[in-house]
């Protein structure tokens, strides 16, 4: 990791075990040497950096153009690996990016639905994971947004990783041409189907 990554990497592990009663679920069997996109379920606006910081290396992430318009967020966003993409719609710029990375071995993380208030998946994620034959890693988070349960540790901020897998198996669920958006809900339901193991 960049010093200044392991740096914030390191400040944000310790807010959520402090603060957020953090439990991390399946990571230690999981290995990201050949890189690969981690996907999640998104429901606040600290998922990207509370999930790039349980990962044991440095990440990527995409982030709307917007946030980087205020000069000091955006120096932050850049400095843990934000990749910009415009509000709606991947561009072909940020879309070779990501392929980019993860043909050069790094790992990504994506939310499917693209955004918190969403609860459809967008195509762009299956896109680049069948550009690429990248492996996905599905991750659910759980209890992001009851800080007070978790502060009084009454529940836990939860991660739990899951094997990874290939979008080469569901190919049967495609056309004659790819429906990206059909392959990205497919993600998206295997997360959500991840059981909420807090036992």
């Amino acid at each position: 990791m960049k010093l200044h990554y392991k740096i914030i990497h390191t400040l944000i592990l310790l807010i959520m075990k402090t603060f957020w009663n953090l439990k991390v679920i399946g990571l230690e069997k999981l290995k990201f040497t050949e890189g690969g996109i981690i996907c999640a379920n998104h429901q606040n606006a600290f998922d990207p950096f509370f999930l790039g910081s349980v990962l044991p290396i440095e990440s990527y992430f995409l982030a709307k153009s917007d946030l980087f318009k205020n000069k000091i967020f955006g120096l932050i966003l850049k400095s843990v690996n934000a990749i910009s993409i415009r509000r709606y719609r991947f561009s072909g710029s940020s879309i070779k990016k990501c392929e980019e990375l993860l043909r050069n071995k790094n790992t990504l993380v994506i939310f499917p639905e693209g955004s918190r208030k969403s609860f459809t998946a967008k195509p762009g994620v299956a896109r680049i994971a069948l550009a690429t034959k990248a492996k996905i890693f599905p991750v659910k988070i759980l209890n992001i947004n009851k800080f007070k349960e978790c502060f009084f540790r009454k529940k836990h901020l939860t991660f739990i990783f899951k094997p990874p897998f290939s979008l080469e198996k569901y190919k049967s669920i495609q056309d004659e041409k790819p429906n990206y958006r059909k392959f990205a809900q497919k993600i998206l339901d295997i997360i959500n189907s991840i059981e909420d193991d807090e036992g």
